[in-house]
């Protein structure tokens, strides 16, 4: 390895995924028998379990028999998999401008997709540098997503059905099986959001040191997948707080006093030390962009989507109100499948699913979770529409939608279960799995 003195910060960064990366991996290993604990109380068996192993395998063929791996995103794709051979090279992930083929001189910080590179660095370490191994790794990440919606649909939900519906559709979403093999940072945030939830929900129902560790672990690791994973660390715990017990206010009333009987525990304040020093350079680096970053904004002009016949926008901010009125009818139209003309696909049925979804938690009684879903989905909604490349008619920004995926799925699950349970109640059945 060789280590350069400029873009010190570049180590920072690395420091902060790795300590992450392998906190997370510590974390569930210690936290094993708890999650297990959590599949039992789920009525989740080995059979259920293979069960939805066998979705994935569904993903998996249908992605190999259906999506030809090719380059998508130029020239984002090639970047981020030259970032990862400067991350095994000399540690830092980094775009280089000026180097050798062992050492960077010059480089700079590309949209900082940290965590982005450092898969496609464990990828390319086990099976060698090629295109090939970098698609097989997105692929992977992908799988992973795919059977995580699962996880996540079953500790929020308690439900088999729920969750395995949910899996299924999510395995069959445009979105994920196009966008599954390029390198881009959109699939693995997907996955470790999904990761980072599944986490915090294990903690929700086990409160242990243990669980809080390897939420926090999993929160951190996220944050460092894509910029916009920041986000999560506003909406993760705006989740939890949600689907905690009792209404809000007695949720925010008993986490307090769960802090304050502990904020003098050495373990917590352990717990909380390791996860600050692990989030802070993507902190700091998000917060500099927020303030400072173009986002190569200047000049760009947005299709006026709302308003017909009218001529294109130019964007005047990364991220603002124009921005958003100028992508909203277009990002609303996504789910309707308006554009699969042009291959923007999102099956009108699993969209109508998500409705019916939406419908039954209103009238069964699910608000909390549907509070918690509506959350999730609405926050990356907002920041996509007012994002001045966020429309899925931007070039092929249409993979943001991608963040938005699971929360459909599992909104598509519950309607599914809707479905059954309703007409369990007219033919005088018991249905309730």
């Amino acid at each position: 390895m060789f280590l350069t003195s400029s873009g010190i910060g570049q180590y920072l960064f690395t420091i902060g995924v790795l300590v992450s990366f392998v906190g997370m991996l510590i974390g569930i290993f210690f936290s094993r028998k708890q999650i297990a604990g959590i599949f039992k109380e789920s009525g989740v068996d080995l059979r259920k379990l293979l069960l939805s192993l066998a979705v994935v395998l569904v993903f998996v063929f249908a992605e190999l028999a259906i999506v030809k791996p090719t380059q998508q995103l130029f020239f984002d794709d090639t970047i981020y998999q030259d970032m990862a051979l400067n991350l095994l090279h000399m540690g830092q992930a980094w775009m280089c401008i000026y180097g050798s083929a062992s050492s960077c001189i010059i480089g700079s910080t590309f949209h900082e997709p940290i965590g982005t590179a450092f898969l496609l660095a464990i990828g390319f370490a086990a099976f060698g540098l090629s295109r090939a191994t970098a698609y097989g790794t997105m692929f992977f990440v992908a799988a992973v997503s795919v059977f995580m919606t699962f996880i996540v649909a079953l500790f929020l939900s308690k439900k088999f059905v729920v969750a395995i519906i949910s899996e299924f559709i999510m395995a069959l979403t445009p979105v994920l099986l196009v966008w599954a093999y390029p390198t881009t940072s959109d699939m693995p945030m997907l996955a470790f959001s999904l990761i980072a939830i599944a986490m915090m929900l294990v903690f929700l129902q086990r409160r242990s040191m243990t669980t809080l560790f390897t939420a926090l672990m999993a929160l951190s690791l996220l944050t460092y997948m894509k910029i916009d994973g920041v986000v999560y660390l506003i909406a993760i715990p705006l989740f939890y707080v949600i689907v905690s017990d009792g209404g809000l206010r007695e949720s925010v009333s008993n986490n307090i006093r769960r802090i304050r009987e502990h904020w003098l525990d050495t373990r917590f304040l352990l717990v909380i030390l390791v996860f600050v020093l692990a989030v802070a350079p993507e902190i700091g680096f998000a917060a500099n962009e927020l303030f400072f970053g173009s986002f190569g904004y200047q000049g760009a002009y947005m299709q006026q989507t709302c308003i017909a016949n009218q001529p294109s926008v130019i964007a005047s901010r990364p991220i603002d109100l124009q921005n958003f009125e100028a992508n909203l009818c277009s990002n609303v139209d996504y789910w309707l499948n308006s554009y699969a003309s042009i291959d923007i696909i999102q099956p009108l049925a699993f969209t109508a699913l998500a409705i019916i979804g939406v419908a039954f938690m209103l009238a069964a009684g699910y608000r909390r979770q549907l509070l918690a879903i509506a959350v999730w989905f609405g926050l990356f909604f907002v920041l996509y529409a007012s994002f001045y490349a966020g429309g899925v008619l931007y070039g092929v920004d249409w993979r943001f939608m991608l963040s938005l995926a699971a929360p459909a799925a599992i909104l598509g699950g519950y309607g599914v279960y809707g479905i059954a349970k309703t007409a369990s109640v007219f033919l005088g059945g018991g249905f309730d799995k």
